[in-house]
């Protein structure tokens, strides 16, 4: 269905860019480094809270079934990413994001509060869902702008280069994390899979599965504060580019 109706108009020759000069489209790419460290230190908090969820249903709330409504309520993400083109019209990009991960932060800290009710659980999770749905999808948007502004620093258009190591490497990187830290910090605190859970244990798992992911959105959206300088800076380098790109074609 996506690309039944799909007609490529414009055809044009591209040569492969040697490995070398792709990373030179990351020097002073600034943008591209805040949304790359971003997205790294995003999927460590989504892989974590969906990793700990398991552990959080089955000792902490004593209701392992939990788990899979968990997982079957993920679908929801998609009215995130429905909504997500009349957010950035009314805001921008950088805030759509932002705005995403303080309403995942609130159905993190919902959680948090409501002790063992099934009910507003389930709606803190669905919340949180809809929150992480948003950020989740907007650096994946944000990276063609990158694209843009390596092209107007260095020159070099590395798309295939940047796109990758923004979007695929970051998940990898991120997800590997987001395992790692949680184990790690359960583990000191005595948590024994199978067994009845320690005091500490289970205030680990809470740690871990409400806590870890807000003060990680948190940093996330500090970080994210300084992309907007770049992204009021893109219509200009869009003209730019297309100016260089239209010289480019005459002397051609």
């Amino acid at each position: 269905m996506a690309f039944r109706n799909l007609r490529e108009r414009t055809v044009a020759e591209t040569k492969p860019i040697p490995f070398k000069d792709s990373l030179k489209a990351t020097k002073g790419n600034w943008p591209w480094v805040i949304l790359v460290v971003s997205f790294v230190i995003f999927w460590v908090a989504q892989a974590d809270r969906n990793g700990v969820s398991v552990y959080y249903a089955k000792y902490y709330l004593g209701n392992e079934q939990l788990t899979s409504v968990f997982n079957g309520l993920q679908v929801v993400g998609v009215i995130a990413n429905i909504c997500i083109p009349f957010i950035v019209k009314v805001t921008n990009k950088t805030m759509t994001m932002i705005i995403g991960l303080i309403i995942g932060a609130l159905g993190q800290a919902m959680m948090g509060f409501v002790g063992n009710n099934f009910a507003l659980i389930v709606t803190g999770w669905i919340i949180g869902i809809l929150g992480g749905g948003t950020a989740i999808a907007m650096p994946f948007a944000m990276l063609a702008d990158t694209v843009d502004y390596g092209e107007w620093k260095t020159g070099i258009r590395a798309a295939g280069f940047l796109t990758a190591v923004g979007s695929a490497f970051c998940i990898q990187l991120g997800s590997g994390f987001g395992a790692f830290i949680p184990s790690k910090i359960m583990a000191a605190a005595g948590f024994v899979a199978n067994k009845t859970q320690s005091a500490s244990a289970l205030a680990s798992i809470h740690f871990c599965f409400i806590w870890l992911p807000i003060i990680i959105y948190a940093v996330v959206g500090a970080i994210m504060c300084f992309y907007f300088k770049y992204e009021k800076m893109e219509p200009a380098i869009k003209a730019e580019l297309a100016a260089r790109h239209a010289k480019n074609g005459q002397t051609d």
